[in-house]
C-alpha cells in the first residue's frame, strides 16, 4: 500500500461531499478520525469508503491527528482537513513521485481558493506529506506541526503539488465562531508555554480578524519581544504596522514600518506601508517611487505573492490613478486583480 490519506472532521458534511470524490479515487486508505460530528459527515465518509474512528475532542489537534496516524498502513502518509481541496491529475503526479522518492517527508503549497475554486496565486508552504512509520508525529495543541521521534520539526524537500484550501471563505458567524474558538485554544496552550512567541502571533491574529485591535497588539509586541525580532517576530512586526496603519495611527504605523526596514532592508510590506501613508499625506510622487522599488526586489515562491506584488500593484494603480495617468493605473490594477481576484475587484 502506498498512500494513506488522514483525516480529523466534525461538521464537515458540506466539504466532505466536494473534497472526498476526488482524494478516495487517488489514495489507498483513507483514514478518518471524527471528533463529535453531529450532522451527516460520518455517512459522507463513509460511503466513499473511508475507515471511520471515533476519538473524543480534547482541545488538542495534535493528539486527534496522532490518533489517525495509528491507523494508517501505507508506505506514506498525507494529512490533510475536509475543506482541504486536491485535483486528480495532481495526486496522480504525487504517486509516481513517491514511488522513487528518497525523502522522508516532503513541503507542498497550500493556496487560499474560493469554494469549490482551484487557483493558485496566494499561499504558503508545509510539510503535509511523510513516510509512515518512522515515528514522524505531531506536536502543539493547535497549529500543529510535524516532528520527529525526537521531536525535532520536520523541513521536507518542496516538490510541485498543490492543495486548495476552502476554510477562508466561510460565512461570517463561521469565521467569527472559529476565530474565537481558537483564541480560546492558544490562550490554553500559552498556560502552559507562555512564552511562546508563535502563540502570540496567533492569538494576535484571531484577536484582529475580530477587531479587538488593542489586544491584538498586546500580542504582536510580546511575540516580537519574545523572538528577539527574528522569524514570527518580524510578521508581528508586519501585522502590527498594517493594524496601526488600518486603525489610522499613522505615526505608529510609519515608526514600526521604519523599524521593519531597519531589520529587513528587503521588506515589502514595510514598503507598501510607507507607500500608503504617502498616499494618506498626498505625497504621490515619493510613493510611486517606494512602490517602484518594491517591486523591484525578487522574491521566491508564492509565500508573499500578495503583499510583494498585488499589494504594490493596487497602490502603484491608486497613485496613477490620483495623477491622472489611468492607462498606467489600469495596467496595475489588472496585474493586482490576477494575483488576488476578489480582494482588488474594486478600483
Amino acid at each position: 500500500m502506498l498512500l494513506s490519506a488522514c483525516m480529523i472532521i466534525k461538521n464537515e458534511a458540506a466539504n466532505l461531499a466536494k473534497t472526498l470524490p476526488v482524494l478516495s479515487q487517488q489514495v489507498d486508505e483513507l483514514i478518518v478520525i471524527d471528533t463529535g460530528s453531529a450532522d451527516n459527515s460520518i455517512e459522507i465518509a463513509k460511503s466513499f469508503g473511508a475507515k471511520v474512528y471515533s476519538f473524543a475532542w480534547i482541545d488538542d489537534f495534535a493528539a486527534a491527528r496522532n490518533e489517525s496516524l495509528k491507523y494508517a498502513n501505507g508506505e506514506w502518509i498525507i494529512w490533510i482537513d475536509a475543506d482541504e481541496a486536491l485535483q486528480a491529475e495532481d495526486l496522480i503526479d504525487l504517486r509516481n513521485v513517491l514511488e522513487t522518492a528518497e525523502e522522508s517527508a516532503l513541503t507542498v503549497s497550500l493556496c487560499e481558493a474560493a469554494f469549490g475554486g482551484y487557483e493558485k496565486k496566494v499561499g504558503y508552504k508545509r510539510v503535509k506529506i511523510f513516510r509512515n512509520h518512522l515515528g514522524y508525529h505531531f506536536i502543539r495543541p493547535i497549529n500543529e506541526q510535524v516532528v520527529d521521534k525526537n521531536n525535532k520539526i520536520v523541513e521536507g524537500k518542496e516538490i510541485a503539488f498543490t492543495i486548495y484550501h476552502w476554510g477562508k471563505h466561510l460565512a461570517d458567524s463561521r469565521m467569527k465562531e472559529k476565530s474565537e474558538n481558537y483564541i480560546r485554544l492558544y490562550a490554553k496552550a500559552l498556560e502552559l508555554t507562555p512564552n511562546d512567541p508563535y502563540l502570540h502571533f496567533l492569538i494576535g491574529q484571531n484577536l484582529g480578524s475580530l477587531k479587538r485591535n488593542d489586544e491584538a497588539v498586546d500580542h504582536y509586541s510580546r511575540a516580537f519581544e519574545l523572538s528577539g525580532g527574528k522569524g514570527v517576530g518580524l510578521q508581528a512586526m508586519e501585522k502590527r504596522a498594517d493594524l496601526f496603519l488600518r486603525c489610522k495611527k499613522f505615526a505608529e504605523a510609519a515608526k514600526d514600518a521604519e523599524k521593519l526596514l531597519s531589520l529587513d532592508g528587503k521588506s515589502i510590506i514595510a514598503r507598501n506601508i510607507i507607500a500608503s501613508l504617502y498616499l494618506i499625506f498626498g505625497k504621490t510622487d515619493e510613493a510611486i517611487a517606494v512602490l517602484k522599488e518594491a517591486l523591484q526586489i525578487k522574491i521566491t515562491g508564492m509565500d508573499n505573492l500578495y503583499s510583494a506584488e498585488a499589494m504594490p500593484n493596487f497602490l502603484l494603480g491608486k497613485a496613477y490613478k490620483i495623477k491622472g495617468e489611468n492607462e498606467n493605473a489600469e495596467l496595475c490594477f489588472a496585474r493586482a486583480r490576477e494575483i488576488a481576484p476578489g480582494l482588488f475587484g474594486v478600483k
